[in-house]
């Protein structure tokens, strides 16, 4: 992982720990190294604490739009795909 001699800047933020380290990993995945800060790094705490309660994926400055460029990409890419329907 890049050494954090300087502010890592957010790229995403989730209310759920589990998209964020999707997202982590999914940057990982291309090389682009990134954190998660959020309520899974601190003492249980009630679920529902509105900005507090949001996890953040962090990445170096210099990879920052790198980062935003790719997650535009899946997301872009997730809308277009065709929905799977239950109960077929």
């Amino acid at each position: 992982m890049a050494k954090k001699t300087e502010e890592w800047v957010e790229v995403a933020q989730t209310g759920q720990d589990e998209e964020a380290l999707l997202i982590s990993g999914l940057l990982h995945s291309q090389g682009i190294p990134s954190e998660v800060e959020g309520p899974s790094n601190a003492a249980p705490l009630p679920e529902n604490l509105g900005a507090f309660g949001m996890s953040r994926v962090m990445v170096p400055p210099d990879r920052a739009q790198e980062a935003r460029d790719l997650l535009a990409r899946q997301e872009k890419e997730y809308r277009r795909s065709p929905k799977e329907t239950s109960g077929e």
